[in-house]
């Protein structure tokens, strides 16, 4: 029998609190963020939380 190796992921501790949600996103955006993660070396999911934070502070800042 082969040998086996268990894995350990690595978490960064973080304050940030995740909740999963689902959303549909247009093929073409989707592309598009995954090109960015693996330019940038970061995960599908920083991409999409960097990129609403952005537009949330951009839209806050139009509102004053």
């Amino acid at each position: 029998m082969g040998d086996y190796y268990m894995g350990i992921a690595f978490h960064k501790k973080t304050d940030k609190k995740y909740v999963q949600y689902t959303v549909r996103l247009e093929e073409n955006i989707l592309n598009k963020i995954k090109q960015i993660a693996k330019e940038e070396d970061i995960s599908i999911n920083e991409v999409v939380n960097q990129s609403l934070q952005f537009a949330i502070s951009d839209y806050e800042k139009q509102k004053k």
